[in-house]
């Protein structure tokens, strides 16, 4: 069976919160992929899921019965007029990586968006993430700009470029978004 067979996609539940804290903490702790300088509490990202989980989706992957990636929405700005604009995330755990999860995630992730009703997706990539970036443009994002030394992480000043990805065509008036469980 072959990495990608191994895999599978679910939406995350409370129980994959402390899951999901290891994760995106590694990448806090050991790189710029975030920009948080302290680690998340699971009892923040609990929160997190319980106030975006309903409009957005939040999905991990299982590989061996341990959360191996987590890809998650929310909104791009809380403005009325930003209603169809998500941005998402993805990160892949220490171990997992190279396996294809972060692809997994974020094809499930764009799928249930468009049927949500989403018209386009953000993504930030702080600068360098050759992989980040090849993930993006690997699933149609176009670079649309760069936030010029953005933030300060680990003894250097760090560019965000910021990626933007159609999902489908416009309605004029467009529909309210559905649900995440629609």
């Amino acid at each position: 069976m072959s990495d990608i067979e191994a895999v599978t996609v679910r939406t995350a539940r409370p129980d994959d919160v402390p899951a999901i804290c290891a994760i995106i903490n590694h990448y806090i702790a050991h790189s710029t992929a975030n920009f948080r300088t302290e680690p998340y509490l699971a009892d923040q990202w609990s929160a997190l899921l319980e106030t975006y989980g309903g409009r957005y989706p939040w999905l991990v992957a299982e590989s061996g019965g341990e959360v191996a990636g987590v890809a998650y929405a929310g909104p791009w700005n809380p403005r009325d007029a930003y209603a169809w604009t998500a941005e998402a995330t993805v990160y892949v755990a220490d171990g997992h990586r190279g396996k294809r999860v972060g692809s997994l995630l974020y094809g499930e992730l764009f799928e249930r968006l468009e049927r949500q009703g989403f018209r386009s997706v953000m993504a930030q990539v702080t600068q360098p993430n050759p992989g980040s970036e090849a993930l993006h443009a690997a699933f149609g994002f176009e670079r649309v700009g760069t936030i010029r030394a953005a933030g300060y992480k680990h003894g250097e000043w760090r560019d965000v470029c910021i990626w933007q990805r159609d999902l489908a065509a416009l309605d004029d008036p467009p529909k309210p978004t559905l649900p995440a469980d629609a």
